[in-house]
């Protein structure tokens, strides 16, 4: 009777090992059926220009399930340096949309044995030799080597990106700079077409200073008069005509 019993309780783990292995084998089965259904097999770049993704092949076979947009978004654009912004959805099963937005060139910057083209957020997005005509031209008082920074590098000089601020704030007034002067830490000369000028104080509010600009246009252009020359580094602009 003894011998029964043990052999029955012996019978009975080996049906429930039978059982759990089973269970766990159709458990795996599941998974990597449902992993493989969802593994990412698409990109969809979604874009008002031509862009081919770098690296595209890290994103590929990625599992839809446990993709990490906002990740995914900062590699993208840390590793695609003419990218502004990157927005990804998910479009399942295996499709990753990216809505992509891309740097212009702001400024063409002069360096030693060069030039860098930023964008108007300090972005390097190319190094060059030649001087880009169509850009305006920024001199800076000390020359950049052109040896200690990459393309995707963030240019975060002050007087630098105030000037590429400022660049931004002309644009949406309609006055393009060709030649952008920074002779140190309080003057930056911006000279228009016409020999027009534009003084800006790297040291006073860049927010004052555009909209005290701001103002000054739009009171020239009610009254149809022009100007020489707008120097807004004290606290009330000198304009000359």
């Amino acid at each position: 009777m003894s011998q029964n019993t043990s052999l029955m309780k012996f019978s009975s783990k080996i049906k429930f090992f039978i059982f759990f292995l089973l269970l766990c084998s159709i458990s795996f089965l599941i998974l990597f059926f449902i992993n493989n259904f969802f593994l990412v097999k698409n990109i969809l770049i979604i874009s008002d220009k031509n862009f081919s993704l770098v690296n595209k092949d890290k994103i590929i076979n990625k599992s839809l399930l446990f993709v990490n947009q906002e990740q995914i978004a900062k590699i993208i654009i840390k590793e695609n340096f003419f990218l502004k912004s990157a927005i990804i959805e998910k479009v399942w099963p295996d499709t990753l949309k990216i809505s992509i937005t891309l740097y212009d060139p702001c400024v063409s910057l002069i360096v030693n044995n060069g030039t860098f083209n930023l964008s108007c957020d300090g972005r390097i997005l190319q190094k060059t030799k030649d001087v880009e005509s169509f850009l305006p031209i920024v001199n800076y008082y000390q020359k950049l080597s052109n040896n200690s920074f990459q393309t995707g590098d963030w240019i975060n000089y002050r007087d630098i990106k105030q000037t590429l601020f400022f660049v931004e704030r002309l644009k949406q007034i309609n006055l393009i700079p060709l030649t952008i002067d920074i002779k140190g830490q309080d003057m930056l000369v911006f000279k228009l077409v016409d020999n027009k000028e534009i003084i800006f104080n790297n040291n006073k509010d860049k927010e004052v200073q555009s909209y005290q600009l701001e103002l000054i246009i739009r009171q020239f252009k009610i009254e149809g008069k022009d100007f020489k020359k707008i120097d807004l580094r004290f606290n009330k602009p000198i304009v000359s005509f």
